[in-house]
């Protein structure tokens, strides 16, 4: 089982970390902050956790950051949550979110949010980079996984260095 959360020194890094529990068994919560707990992955909570990735990147020319969330124990993936992650304004970097809502918005209604099985999905967040050079794409996260007693609802920071060659 995942417990808290973590700050990666690679590729990957995270900011605050917690776990929300729905008051009565069936209400959903919201949560964003917490205590740092050593964890292997980009965010850790008890009840899943978050990776994030990039792919080969060539300037000028497109690139995928892959975010990945994995539910734990009795949650799954919930299939009524509008899945979004909302990236960062970056000098040198081109999002191309295709939201509506600009650019750097990713989301289940724009097609970037893909559900593989049971307890996990990725959203990907697709961009631009013009020049060769290394740059973290940070962003919001903002996530839902359910159990039968309740679903959590969850926004996390998430950052991936994309490297451009």
């Amino acid at each position: 089982m995942h417990r808290g959360c973590c700050v990666v020194v690679a590729a990957v890094s995270i900011g605050a970390c917690g776990k929300s529990q729905a008051p009565g068994g069936g209400a959903a919560a919201v949560a964003t902050a917490s205590a740092a707990v050593p964890c292997a992955h980009a965010a850790c909570a008890d009840d899943f956790f978050i990776d994030a990735r990039s792919g080969d990147c060539v300037a000028p020319g497109e690139c995928d950051v892959r975010v990945e969330l994995v539910a734990t124990g009795a949650f799954h993936i919930n299939d009524e949550y509008p899945y979004r992650f909302v990236a960062d304004d970056l000098a040198g970097v081109d999002f191309l979110g295709k939201d509506g809502a600009g650019p750097n918005v990713f989301s289940k209604t724009a097609g970037d949010w893909q559900k593989e099985s049971a307890t996990a999905g990725a959203m990907t967040v697709r961009l631009k980079a013009p020049a060769p050079g290394e740059r973290t794409i940070g962003g919001t996260f903002k996530v839902s996984v359910c159990s039968p007693q309740a679903c959590l609802l969850e926004q996390r920071r998430v950052s991936a260095t994309v490297v451009a060659k």
